[in-house]
C-alpha cells in the first residue's frame, strides 16, 4: 500500500524543480540581467610577423601564450561565448626594434554577438609581452645517412642529397647551436639504389641533435639517394724479381690495403687479381716500404671512396744482409799510356742470403771490375760503373744487392 505523504512529498519536489527552472528561464529570455563570466585559456595567436621580417626582426618569446578574461554583459549574450569561439590576435606588425615590448590583444568575437553586448571586465589582461631580436640567416650542409642493409654482395655508396645545403631563419644564438642538417633513410637487404624524401634533424657539435626553437627552415624534406651496387673484392698483388740466391718465399710481403672494391657490371669480366708491378729485390738492401700507385685495369671501376696508393711492405726474415768493404778492384782496359789510381781504396758493397754463409763471407771474396774504355784521357777526377761480383766458393746461397755502384778515380800518364 502506498504511503500518501511520502508521495506528495516527491511531488512537492519536482514542482520546486519545475518552478525553480521556469523562473530561471523567465530571468534569461525575458528579463537577460547583465553578468559577469570567466573564460580561460584562450589561445593567442600572432599577427603581423612578415611586416616585422621585412625589417630583419623576429619574435623570439612571448610572455603568455594564453589568456584568461572576465567578460561582461548580458547573461543570454555571454552564454554564448567560449574559448573556441572567441580570438585573441597579438599584433607585432608596429614593433620597430629588438628587445620586450608590451601590446594589447585584440578580441574577436562571434558574427552573432556584436561588441557593444559584451566587454572586457579588466583591460589587463590583454596584456601581453613580446620579445624582439634581429632575425638572421644561415646556410647548412646536409648530410645524408644510410641505416638500412645491404644485400650479401652489395655494397652502398657516398650518400647524396637533393639539395645539398638549407638555409635556416632565427635569431643568431639559436642559429650558431646548428652545424648540419641531418637526412636518413634505411631499408633491409638493399641490392638497387635507392631514393626516398626524408625529413631534415637539425645537428649540432659533437653530433647531437640541436633546438629547434625560433629557427625555421626554407624546406624541412630533402631527396636522399644511396647508390647500391653489386661489387667484388679483388686483392692487390706485387711480382718480386731479380733476387738471385734471394727468392720471393724469403721475403714476407704485406700490402694495404689487400684487396680493392669495384664494380662488377652484369656480364663483365674482371681480373683475378690487380697488379702493383714489380719490385727488383736485388735493389732493396733491408726491410722497407713502398707506396705503389694503383693502375685499374680497363673495363673496371673502383666502388666507394678512391684509393689511389697502395703500401707494400718488404720483410726479409729468413735471409741475412750485410755490408763488406772490399779492396779487390781491378781495372781494365786502361787507355794506353796512362795509368788509373782510386781515389778511395775500398768499395762498400751489400750481400745477402743464408745467415750463415753472409755471415762467414770476407771483403776478399768480393771482386770489383771496373772497364775503363770509355774513360778520358785527361788529368782529372772521373767516375765509372763497378762491376760487383763473388768469387768462386764465396757460397751459393749469397748474392750481392744492388748494380748501381761505382767508383772515383784519376788517370795520369804512365
Amino acid at each position: 500500500m502506498t504511503n500518501p505523504k511520502k508521495n506528495r512529498k516527491v511531488f512537492n519536489i519536482i514542482l520546486a524543480i519545475v518552478l525553480a527552472v521556469g523562473v530561471w528561464l523567465y530571468v534569461i529570455n525575458v528579463e537577460n540581467p547583465t553578468g559577469t563570466v570567466p573564460i580561460r585559456d584562450i589561445p593567442v595567436s600572432l599577427v603581423g610577423e612578415d611586416s616585422l621580417a621585412e625589417r630583419g626582426l623576429m619574435v623570439t618569446d612571448q610572455s603568455r601564450d594564453s589568456v584568461n578574461l572576465k567578460l561582461s554583459g548580458r547573461r543570454k549574450t555571454l552564454m554564448k561565448l567560449n574559448r573556441k569561439n572567441l580570438t585573441l590576435e597579438l599584433d607585432v606588425s608596429t614593433i620597430t626594434s629588438e628587445g620586450e615590448h608590451t601590446i594589447s590583444c585584440r578580441a574577436s568575437f562571434p558574427n552573432n554577438i556584436g561588441t557593444d553586448n559584451v566587454s572586457v571586465s579588466d583591460w589587463e589582461d590583454l596584456r601581453v609581452t613580446v620579445t624582439v631580436e634581429k632575425q638572421e640567416t644561415k646556410e647548412i650542409p646536409v648530410r645524408g645517412e644510410f641505416i638500412g642493409t645491404e644485400a650479401e654482395n652489395c655494397l652502398a655508396g657516398a650518400v647524396s642529397t637533393d639539395p645539398e645545403t638549407i638555409t635556416l631563419t632565427g635569431p643568431a644564438e639559436a642559429l650558431d647551436g646548428v652545424s648540419y642538417a641531418l637526412a636518413t633513410i634505411g631499408g633491409k637487404e638493399v641490392s638497387d639504389t635507392i631514393t626516398e624524401t626524408a625529413s631534415v634533424v637539425l645537428m649540432g657539435p659533437g653530433s647531437k641533435p640541436a633546438s629547434r626553437k625560433n629557427i625555421t627552415l626554407d624546406q624541412e624534406t630533402v631527396d636522399v639517394t644511396v647508390p647500391v651496387r653489386q661489387v667484388v673484392a679483388l686483392p692487390l698483388t706485387v711480382t718480386l724479381t731479380g733476387g738471385d740466391t734471394t727468392s720471393a718465399a724469403d721475403v714476407t710481403v704485406d700490402i694495404s690495403p689487400k684487396n680493392l672494391t669495384v664494380v662488377k657490371e652484369a656480364g663483365a669480366d674482371l681480373p683475378q687479381s690487380i697488379s702493383l708491378g714489380e719490385i727488383d729485390l736485388s735493389n732493396v738492401l733491408a726491410d722497407t716500404s713502398y707506396a705503389l700507385p694503383i693502375h685499374l685495369p680497363d673495363g673496371v671501376v673502383a666502388w666507394g671512396q678512391e684509393v689511389r696508393f697502395a703500401t707494400v711492405s718488404l720483410s726479409f726474415d729468413k735471409v741475412k744482409a750485410r755490408q763488406l768493404e772490399t779492396k779487390q778492384i781491378t781495372f781494365t782496359n786502361v787507355p794506353e799510356g796512362w795509368k788509373a789510381s782510386l781515389v778511395n781504396a775500398t768499395l762498400s758493397v751489400w750481400v745477402r742470403g743464408d745467415p750463415e754463409q753472409v755471415e762467414h763471407l770476407s771483403a776478399d771474396q768480393i771482386q770489383v771490375t771496373v772497364d775503363l774504355s770509355k774513360a778520358a784521357t785527361e788529368d782529372e777526377l772521373q767516375r765509372a760503373a763497378a762491376k760487383v761480383s763473388l768469387k768462386e766458393g764465396a757460397g751459393e746461397k749469397v748474392s750481392i744487392l744492388g748494380n748501381h755502384y761505382s767508383v772515383a778515380f784519376y788517370l795520369s800518364k804512365s
